[in-house]
């Protein structure tokens, strides 16, 4: 055997390493007695092999070919059996205890008069219980369908984020507070009630009375102080653009709120960790708000963490942890190597790295974690599909935006060659630019159309690229 390893080891090291040693004949048929466990191995070939006696505690096997091996009296106990293949293999005297056997095929196997099967979860399993069964001894009984036989689930990378959290949430009678700052998931926990008068808290309560299917209430007083901080950029924008979202007030102020809020999400975009938390709450405001200014560029590396946290979660829930064959988990599965790529951390060092940084947290800062990226994400590229022109990216003070103490609504936004056909008249008074003319040198200009809610008063600013 290579470098004196045994099976164990060599089995640990990949499935890929393992065949390839197969193939070049570098091991050895003999295995008698050799115990696994914790073992996730997918696609290995195991095919021929003397592997009586041997004990299998708590592995997750997908599509491992045990064809025509000799497995007589081997102890199969705890964890996840699928699309495993024992067609002709000896199975005298073993024993399956307390597993999950997922479209397994034991056609031919020999010695199935003495194969004992207990608490064994059977489905679409192909020659035991049928025709080709024989006469096994089993005392099966189908286990829960979602949860597995060693107490973790499935790998399911392929699930929803939502999904994720839902489950991992489960465990408390009520889920925190912040669950409440992720409306867009839906996630379906019952939640502590909000407590106090901040907007923050205000804003809780007001999505926890929407999810209730009940009528938020509104605060004359709160929201006051709502329409002041935005009108002031304080670092209660996001809470007041939100709360004022929910009870059906428009904010009369939101340019006055870009600069907060932009400098906190950009605030959390630079801290160098590959899955941390970027609050929901300042991207839903900035959606709400309509000031999509670096929105692209915030998107991608949101994406890039959300996919880090989403596989890092399925792996933690299915039992797999950065000592314990993760590498193998992410192999077996497409969706799982899609979120691997996406995530951007390069090469599998750094992607255990990573991952080793995320599993030392405590689970309810992890499934917080997947909860805002979801969320941030969702509101990003709402963001992302706003139309040009409707954040204005002059650096001008409120003189050039506002009117009787409220910021100017966006019209529309222009091209030089509309100007002549919609706002003729204006671009005269405005820009001087003759009526039926098209502006000189603006090809690449845009011109943004305002007008004051309260008096009609109207404005055309030109923004150049």
């Amino acid at each position: 055997m290579p470098n004196g390893h045994n099976i164990e080891s060599l089995l640990k090291g990949g499935s890929t390493a393992w065949n390839k040693l197969r193939q070049a004949g570098k091991i050895p048929r003999e295995h008698t007695g050799a115990t696994l466990v914790h073992l996730f191995s997918a696609n290995a070939d195991l095919s021929g092999l003397e592997l009586v006696g041997t004990e299998w505690e708590k592995c997750d096997l997908s599509k491992v070919s045990f064809r025509e091996s000799d497995l007589s009296n081997a102890y199969f106990h705890g964890g996840r059996l699928q699309e495993c293949d024992f067609r002709g293999c000896n199975l005298d005297g073993a024993t399956f205890e307390q597993i999950k056997l997922v479209r397994c095929d034991f056609s031919g196997a020999k010695g199935l008069e003495n194969l004992e099967l207990q608490q064994v979860d059977l489905d679409r399993v192909i020659g035991l219980g049928g025709e080709e069964a024989g006469s096994a001894k089993s005392s099966s009984r189908p286990t829960s369908e979602e949860q597995g036989t060693d107490g973790h689930l499935p790998f399911r990378p392929q699930d929803l984020p939502a999904s994720l959290i839902s489950r991992g949430l489960k465990a408390n009678s009520l889920a925190p507070a912040w669950v409440l700052d992720v409306p867009g998931l839906r996630l379906s926990v019952e939640v502590h009630p909000p407590t106090g008068a901040s907007l923050e808290a205000l804003y809780r309560e007001a999505v926890r009375a929407r999810l209730s299917g009940r009528s938020a209430f509104r605060d004359a007083d709160a929201v006051g102080r709502a329409q002041a901080a935005l009108r002031l950029g304080s670092r209660d924008s996001p809470f007041a653009a939100l709360y004022l979202s929910e009870v059906g007030i428009e904010p009369v102020f939101r340019f006055s709120a870009a600069r907060q809020l932009r400098t906190a999400l950009k605030a959390e975009i630079e801290i160098d960790d590959p899955t941390a938390a970027v609050d929901p709450r300042t991207c839903a405001a900035l959606s709400v708000l309509k000031l999509p200014q670096e929105a692209a560029e915030f998107l991608g590396e949101a994406k890039r963490r959300l996919c880090a946290a989403h596989l890092f979660t399925a792996l933690l829930e299915a039992g797999f942890t950065p000592e314990h064959n993760w590498d193998e988990a992410v192999d077996s599965s497409e969706r799982a190597q899609e979120l691997a790529a996406m995530a951007g951390l390069g090469a599998r060092a750094d992607l255990e790295q990573a991952f080793r940084a995320f599993a030392v947290l405590p689970e309810e800062i992890r499934l917080r974690r997947l909860a805002y990226l979801a969320e941030s994400v969702a509101h990003l590229e709402a963001l992302a599909r706003l139309p040009a022109g409707i954040e204005p990216a002059w650096l001008a003070g409120p003189e050039a935006r506002e009117c009787h103490e409220r910021e100017m609504t966006f019209v529309e936004s222009l091209r030089a060659k509309d100007i002549p056909d919609k706002v003729a008249p204006l671009a005269l008074a405005e820009l001087g630019v003759p009526i039926g003319h098209v502006p000189e040198d603006s090809d690449d200009d845009l011109f943004i159309h305002m007008r004051c809610a309260v008096c009609g008063r109207e404005k055309l600013l030109i923004q150049s690229p």
